[in-house]
Order: C-alpha cells, then structure tokens, then sequence
C-alpha cells in the first residue's frame, strides 16, 4: 500500500516537473508589436467585369505592414553605418497587399519561418486616406475578433501614410513602443489626448458617437504626435482634423487635459507669460428655453508661473497678477471658441461631450434632436467662462508682496 502511494507521490512530481506541452521558442516566433494600415491605389478602377458580363464592386485593398521586435541577444539586429556613425534597428517591418487584414498576416508565412503572434501589439495606426474612405468598424474588425489581441492596443491615425510612422525612430528605439510610450508625457503637454484602445473604440463605434483618435506623423527620422483626426459617429469614418492648437482647446473645454503650457503676451509691453497647468476642469451645463438649446461652459484651472519674459525682475503684486490672470483666461477662450468653430462650421461633428450633456440634463429634448445632433450643434449659441489661479510664482526674485 505505502509502494502504491509513493509512485502517485512520484508521478504528481514528474508532471509539476515537466515543461509546457504547447510551449514555442521565441526564436521561432515574430512578436507583432504594430500594425501599419494604408490604402494600396490600383490602376484599372474599382469595377472588375465578372464572367456572365455583370459588375461587382471590388474590395479596396489594404497594405498591411507589420513591425516585429527583435529580442535583444538574438543577433538579429542590423545595423546601419553612415560615415563615423552608427545605429542599431532591434525591429523590423514586413508589409503585404489585400482587401483582408487577416489574409494580409497570413501571406507572411510564405515569407518566413516564423510564427507572427499578436499578444504584445501595441499599437495601431490607419492613414487619412483608409480613414476617410472606410468606417473604422471594418478596418478594426479582425483585430477584436482575434483571441491573441488584447483589447489595449491604442489606436491612432496619420496625416500621411501610416507604413512611415512604423520606419521612423530614434537609434535603439523600436517606433511602437515610442508612440505607446508618449503617453506617459500628458502631465507636460496638452497636444497629447487621452489614448483610445480597442475595447474603448468599439463602444463609441456602436454608439455612433463622434470622438479623437491622436494623429501621428513621421517627422525628422523620429515620430511626432500632431493634432488630432476626428471620427464622426453617424460615419464611423474620418472627416477632418485639429491641429496642435484646436487640440489644445478641446483640453481646455473637456477638461481632460493632465497638466501643459499655456501662454500668451501682454500687450502693453508684448512680454511674454507662461503658466504651467497644474490641474483643470470643465462642466457643461445645458439649457433649454421655449424649445432653444444653448450651453454654457465653466472651465478652472490652477497652476504657476512658469516664465515670465520681463527684461528687468519685478514684485509681481496683485494688481500685475490679475492682469496676467485675465490676459491668459483671454486666450483660452479664444483657442476654446476656435475648436468649437471647427467643430462647427467646417467638421459638422460634435466631438467634445455636449451631446452627453444635453442627453444627461434634457434626456427628452435630446431623443428629439439626437438623430440630427451635428447638424443641430452646429447653429447652437455656446457661453464660456474660464477661471485661473495663479497659486505659486516660482523660485525666482520676482515673487508676490
């Protein structure tokens, strides 16, 4: 009996003991860490004669490119020479041409022995060109069906070809995990909005709610994040953009910025004054009279002086604070009003909230204008009142009294 016990003692051992039945080397897998999505222009057209004499309309075709890191110590790094300089490249891009992603990833293994495995993706990113031909919905559709992706995977668009974003980084860095990483900055700049994943696009797509997608550009080898494209939620496609500065007002009226720069100049002595952001925050509150809609928007913030251009140092006394208190709440309801504007008159699509607004506050007037709603936001009278304080003055001689 206790003979018995030991070989079930023993072969528990061997099993805790032995390796993972399904288990890869990682020599022998290609880790997907971003995907690049371009439209791929084909001459002939888009119909194709089908054999009885009728017309089909043809998918468009995709150019998927695909970056894969390569794992330190592997020897796959290569290495370019220029003069006396040199750089290491610890990733690289394959692309394929199809009207199927998921086709697109398969004709990579006619290419390589490796295996492309999704799990570490990180990032995505579609051209202008794809965006505003295709409802995103299509473009994303294999990526959330695929058990292998994780639904973090932040999604961007590009003001060019999406393929340049993926060649373009500093020496040692692999471009994907570059634009994963910018977001760690949103506490220093305002020109970086809140990252969107799969999981949290899917919903908004479904919703047919407009929203930001961040834009990406390749800028100078390196990648850049520039503005913002704007998804339009009757479409789910892509109808324009707003550059650094508009994407800095649509911080300021939404209240989702972290922390940035705000500046402005006096006009009386054309000195210029920067106030570091601290903290903000936005409420918009809806009103509806005799069947007219209109907003008003409260926006407050706190930060310090972070520079101040004055040839010669001054006691900054309340009198010159209140002064540069309400030149810099002049200027963000300036750069505030221009975001809406374009939102507005040129983009026809309402992208910062006041529908959610209006749906929370007047949920019946809402239903009777929600079918129409860009249209309808785009003749709405909006109110701003913006409230700044200056709570620190930094370490220099020029303090308060």
């Amino acid at each position: 009996m206790k003979k018995w016990r030991m070989w079930i003692v023993l072969s528990v051992i061997c099993t805790l003991l032995s390796g993972c039945w399904s288990s890869t080397p990682i020599e022998e897998l290609d880790m997907e860490v971003g995907v690049a999505l371009d439209r791929a222009d084909e001459s002939g057209g888009e119909e194709v004669a089908k054999p009885e004499g009728g017309n089909h309309k043809k998918l468009e075709r995709i150019i998927s490119t695909y970056q894969f890191t390569i794992p330190q110590g592997s020897g796959g790094a290569v290495m370019k020479s220029a003069g006396n300089s040199s750089s290491i490249k610890n990733y690289y891009n394959m692309s394929e041409t199809s009207d199927s992603i998921f086709e697109a990833i398969r004709q990579l293994s006619l290419r390589t022995r490796r295996t492309p495995i999704g799990h570490h993706l990180k990032v995505i990113v579609i051209s202008e060109e794809l965006a505003r031909s295709n409802n995103l919905t299509k473009l994303i559709d294999f990526f959330t069906r695929d058990n292998d992706i994780r639904p973090s995977v932040m999604l961007f668009v590009s003001k060019g070809k999406a393929s340049d974003v993926l060649e373009n980084a500093l020496p040692g860095q692999t471009p994907s995990f570059v634009l994963e990483g910018i977001f760690n900055n949103r506490d220093r700049n305002m020109g970086i909005w809140e990252p969107v994943s799969l999981a949290k696009v899917v919903g908004l797509l479904q919703g047919k709610r407009s929203f930001l997608l961040q834009n990406v550009i390749a800028f100078n080898k390196a990648t850049k994040l520039a503005g913002a494209g704007v998804i339009k939620g009757s479409t789910g496609k892509l109808v324009g953009f707003l550059d650094e500065s508009e994407l800095e007002g649509m911080a300021w009226l939404t209240g989702k910025g972290i922390g940035g720069v705000l500046k402005t100049y006096d006009p009386d002595t054309n000195n210029l004054i920067t106030y570091e952001v601290k903290s903000m925050h936005s409420k918009i509150k809806a009103n509806v009279n005799d069947g007219q809609i209109s907003f008003d928007v409260k926006i407050k913030s706190t930060g310090r002086y972070a520079e101040v251009f004055a040839e010669e140092p001054k006691k900054l006394h309340d009198g010159i604070v209140k002064k540069d208190n309400a030149l810099l709440q002049k200027r963000v309801v300036e750069m505030v009003q221009t975001t809406v504007k374009k939102m507005q008159k040129e983009l026809h699509t309402e992208a910062a909230g006041f529908g959610t607004s209006l749906h929370n506050q007047h949920p019946a007037v809402w239903r009777s204008v929600k079918d129409n709603w860009d249209e309808t936001f785009s003749q709405i009278p909006i109110t701003y009142e913006v409230s700044l304080n200056i709570e620190e003055y930094g370490a220099s001689d020029t303090t308060a009294e």
